[in-house]
């Protein structure tokens, strides 16, 4: 039998009405042609005769009416079930519905052997309509780079370079301390635990680091603190605590001068001219692909206002599902907490990645062969490797299709700036 043929005897079997709910709530109320009905229950009912033992029978040789007797009602369910499943299936086929997350049948009405008519609400991809892409205002932030901001990248270079000197007095913010830290009370884990860390950088909580400002080398001493309501341990999560701390060492940072020789050790610069405008370059492209993805942002949300549509909730669920990966043994609700606080911006990111996709997928943006190779040959060109080394790497860490869906989205948000202004 030919596809038409099995497609054509399958819409006799079930008529289907399709009633739109919204955007993507699609309702379907099933009829099951009373002949395919009872051919079904006959299956169902054989099945059982074939595979059930009753005593005085033969297995299989169980007469029909004894089997309606003792399995009518299993009969008439696994008919049921058969039928709901494979009219489902035919409805998706023949109305070619892009069905997502777990359908929901009710009002099942059924009449043994001649009778199903069954409904179904299923989620399904919404149908965008991309009815205004451009003529959108858009302001882009203005990229100023200034000497206080050089020196702050200048300083933060020093840092990196600082040498750690032993000091004798008091810590002080900045330092990088050493300290041993044991709970005082009795019954808790006593063990000592060593730590090192810098002083004022947030590494300890700060009735710690309060506290280790009070010792002087050597010294030790006893300190209730306080943990924070978000400390990561929920054991210690705003509860008050006695800490034994001992403070072992203090050293503090010795930063390099800002000379031609600090500029030629930090990296390939003959100068520290040259070293402050290297940051300047630097920090002006980083802060312009910054003012980019605003631009960007704005005129995808300015597309998502012009061209609104409902979001399937299955969809954001499974973009939830990603984002918050909770540990097993994580407390439900603190699961269902941090799912609520991110549900409005993943219905965003939902929004935006499915007007993305249309986009590329209405104006043909997917990038050439002779894009993508350019593409590859200038990430080659910057790593010393051939066209392709690149594209065997890629394809050993399964990145080609990434990079080709990231060139799409740059071709879809250069499609949207040419027919808007952006100022």
């Amino acid at each position: 039998m030919s596809k038409t043929d099995t497609q054509s005897k399958t819409a006799e079997a079930f008529e289907v009405e399709v009633a739109a709910e919204n955007d993507y709530l699609r309702r379907l109320n099933v009829t099951v042609a009373p002949s395919q009905v009872a051919a079904t229950r006959r299956k169902e009912a054989t099945k059982i005769r074939r595979s059930t033992r009753i005593k005085g029978f033969r297995k299989g040789k169980v007469p029909v009416t004894v089997v309606e007797e003792r399995y009518g009602p299993l009969i008439d369910e696994r008919t049921v079930t058969t039928l709901v499943n494979r009219g489902f299936r035919a409805a998706v086929e023949q109305h070619e519905l892009a069905a997502i997350g777990e359908p929901v049948v009710s009002e099942v009405e059924y009449e043994s052997g001649e009778r199903l008519t069954f409904r179904v609400d299923i989620e399904v991809m919404p149908s965008i309509e991309l009815s205004r892409t451009g003529g959108f205002r858009i302001e882009r932030p203005k990229v100023t780079v200034n000497d206080t901001d050089v020196d702050e990248i200048l300083e933060s270079v020093r840092a990196d370079h600082a040498v750690l000197e032993p000091v004798e007095r008091a810590p002080e913010t900045g330092d990088v301390v050493s300290v041993l830290i044991l709970a005082a009370e009795e019954g808790a884990d006593r063990k000592e635990k060593p730590y090192r860390f810098e002083l004022g950088a947030g590494y300890a909580i700060p009735d710690v680091e309060a506290a280790i400002l009070t010792l002087h080398l050597g010294e030790e001493g006893t300190f209730e603190v306080t943990y924070p309501d978000d400390f990561a341990s929920d054991d210690l999560a705003g509860s008050t605590r006695s800490l034994r701390v001992r403070l072992d060492d203090v050293r503090a940072k010795r930063l390099p001068e800002l000379t031609d020789d600090f500029a030629r050790e930090s990296g390939d610069f003959d100068s520290l001219d040259e070293l402050r405008s290297a940051i300047d370059s630097d920090l002006r492209a980083h802060r312009e692909r910054e003012a980019e993805d605003v631009v960007r942002e704005k005129l995808i949300d300015a597309v998502m206002e012009a061209n609104a549509f409902e979001v399937p909730p299955s969809l954001v669920s499974r973009y939830l599902d990603r984002v918050i990966d909770a540990p097993e043994g994580t407390d439900p609700q603190r699961v269902d907490e941090a799912r609520r606080s991110v549900t409005q911006a993943m219905e965003r990111q939902v929004k935006r990645d499915l007007v993305l996709e249309r986009l590329i997928e209405a104006q043909g943006l997917e990038p050439t062969t002779e894009e993508f190779d350019e593409r590859l040959s200038e990430m080659g060109e910057a790593k010393g490797l051939s066209l392709m080394e690149v594209r065997r790497q890629l394809a050993k860490d399964k990145q080609l299709d990434a990079l080709r869906h990231r060139l799409a989205v740059d071709k879809a948000f250069q499609f949207l700036i040419d027919r808007s202004e952006v100022r």
